[in-house]
């Protein structure tokens, strides 16, 4: 299922703040051969990306282990940490690796103890997404042969920002 480029290049350049959160999700069951590949974006404020991903799309597999990687365009926000809190306490053979292109509101603390909070669950992971995931992204979710400009060369110094921010927010947790 690919993204279309225009997608996503205004919401995970991380110099832009589109309304709209976007999860770009790839998920391999372990022992399986090939990894599955879906994306999701919240239609309203009320049903975000997370969530819906969690509850509409992914289908449990209760004998096997399942490795997700997500690229979100925002960190999920303090209500989606829970919905993720809950769904990993009910799925504990699912490993979640968050990576975003920006933080979600990182001046309300409930975001910010949220995130500490969900990178403590086992199985979490949450980074900021670096070049080379932008990179991935671009080869794994666009259709092949679409000739586009996109190179995070040009926002390095966000990214840079962002993996600094996440960081801190990190830090508090283990002071």
């Amino acid at each position: 299922m690919y993204i279309s480029k225009r997608a996503l290049r205004k919401h995970f350049d991380p110099r832009e703040y589109p309304r709209e959160t976007y999860l770009l999700c790839e998920l391999k069951w372990r022992g399986g051969a090939r990894s599955w590949k879906h994306w999701v974006r919240n239609e309203d404020d009320n049903y975000h990306a997370e969530q819906y991903f969690l509850e509409e799309i992914f289908e449990p597999r209760s004998y096997n282990t399942c490795d997700m990687t997500w690229y979100l365009s925002y960190s999920p926000c303090w209500k989606c940490c829970q919905v993720i809190e809950g769904f990993l306490e009910e799925q504990r053979n699912v490993n979640i690796d968050i990576r975003v292109a920006r933080l979600y509101y990182v001046k309300d603390p409930r975001n910010c103890m949220a995130l500490r909070e969900l990178r403590r669950f086992q199985g979490v992971r949450i980074t900021a997404m670096e070049a080379e995931d932008y990179d991935y992204c671009w080869d794994t979710f666009i259709q092949p042969d679409v000739n586009y400009d996109f190179s995070p060369k040009k926002f390095k110094s966000e990214i840079q920002r962002n993996r600094v921010k996440l960081e801190d927010i990190f830090q508090v947790s283990t002071l």
